[in-house]
């Protein structure tokens, strides 16, 4: 059994509507499934498919799965797209906490309330990310080299 008529199958276990045969022999159907296989695995295929809701009313309710295997891919895409900027964002967040960091303890140092030394080593301490210590080491010390 290939992998499309296994996903034709479960999606058949699924959907009372469908006949998991037909679909398995269609056309569509297996070029729809051969490329949501490419960016999923069969259980998550399946899994994808069947989120997308119930198919009970539908006219057609093979053409609606087939629909469905086509949309998986863009769908794949644009959560990997998403997740791509809330990572950016974080990451562009945590840059930010350390130019404060910086900045805040260079304000210490300036007033006189703490040594630069002590605030290095705080910085030390706190940051465990080597990029963004060396940001708010930046900032400690004014933007200087």
């Amino acid at each position: 059994m290939t992998p499309a008529e296994r996903i034709a199958v479960a999606l058949g276990e699924r959907f009372d509507e469908l006949d998991a045969a037909a679909m398995a022999a269609h056309p569509a159907f297996l070029d729809a499934a051969v490329s949501a296989l490419d960016v999923l695995d069969e259980s998550s295929v399946v899994e994808e498919v069947c989120a997308l809701g119930s198919l009970v009313g539908a006219r057609d309710p093979h053409r609606v799965i087939v629909a469905r295997l086509r949309k998986l891919s863009a769908f794949v895409s644009e959560r990997a797209r998403m997740a791509e900027e809330a990572s950016e964002q974080r990451r562009w967040a945590r840059v930010a906490h350390a130019v404060r960091r910086g900045e805040t303890l260079r304000s210490l140092v300036e007033r006189g309330d703490l040594y630069a030394d002590e605030a290095v080593e705080m910085l030390r301490r706190d940051l465990s990310d080597d990029g963004l210590r060396e940001i708010a080491l930046a900032a400690l010390e004014g933007g200087k080299p």
